[in-house]
């Protein structure tokens, strides 16, 4: 694993952490070089998705090699963590792990349901459609739709082109067949979870946020929840910004979503 940063030290971190066989820069280089003067920035790298890596082996690995990381670079304590797809999956397993201090957390996406006797057909399914893409082959419209979500072909420019069958095959086996620990009501981490209205996961993924929901401040209702089909409109951009200017003040969600609404 590598990291990237961006920004000052003395500054309050945010970690991102990208999605599977896609890599840091391209989903995330642009927002952490817009935030950078006012945000230390930390891009992780997961294994097998960048050059000379080692395969991607489990979620628990990667989780301990961030945890490394922040224990020695930070003391244990991060202000923001942002995670997409799998790198929500493993957003969440580090809650759950406890070992290091997040402030905020925001889950883009995050993958967290088992997806039982089809976890078997995703498994290898996933790896042959992105093999596919890596090589420039033909994917059915349909295939990207179910794998990706509808609308979301750009996706697929987002591939690494590095990316191999067996981490993609490792990632899948942890990411389908994924359980929530009940240790995960003990995290202290302000939590928002980003889901677009037309994502490809099953509405169990929604279990995620019953352990959020235990947490103080009940009051504290996320945009995508109460909005998900104007939330699922905005570019990339705008929704990590969202996290940085309004996450502190949860009724500005209200005030984000009517400046979309009206083009402001």
């Amino acid at each position: 694993m590598r990291f990237i940063t961006m920004g000052s030290e003395t500054l309050p971190t945010l970690l991102f952490i990208h999605g599977l066989s896609a890599t840091a820069e391209s989903c995330y280089g642009t927002v952490g070089r817009l935030l950078q003067n006012n945000w230390h920035i930390v891009l992780c790298e997961l294994d097998g998705h960048y050059e000379e890596s080692p395969p991607f082996t489990s979620i628990d690995a990667e989780c301990e090699q961030i945890e490394d990381y922040f224990r020695k670079k930070h003391n244990g304590k991060i202000h923001g963590m942002i995670g997409l797809s799998l790198g929500g999956t493993i957003a969440v397993s580090i809650l759950s792990r406890g070992r290091i201090r997040i402030e905020k957390t925001v889950l883009d996406a995050a993958f967290c349901v088992d997806m039982g006797l089809l976890k078997g057909c995703y498994t290898w399914l996933f790896p042959i459609g992105v093999a596919r893409v890596r090589d420039g082959k033909y994917v059915p419209g349909f295939l990207i739709d179910l794998l990706m979500g509808r609308e979301n072909r750009s996706m697929t420019q987002m591939i690494y082109p590095g990316i191999s069958v067996e981490t993609c095959r490792n990632a899948c086996r942890d990411v389908y067949s994924y359980r929530i620990y009940d240790k995960l009501r003990n995290t202290s981490s302000k939590v928002e979870f980003w889901r677009g209205s037309r994502e490809p996961y099953p509405d169990g993924l929604y279990k995620c946020a019953d352990y959020f929901w235990t947490i103080e401040r009940p009051d504290h209702v996320d945009a995508c929840q109460r909005f998900p089909a104007r939330f699922h409109e905005w570019p990339d951009e705008r929704k990590h910004d969202h996290l940085v200017r309004n996450y502190d003040d949860p009724g500005n969600n209200d005030k984000e979503m009517r400046r979309h609404e009206t083009g402001t």
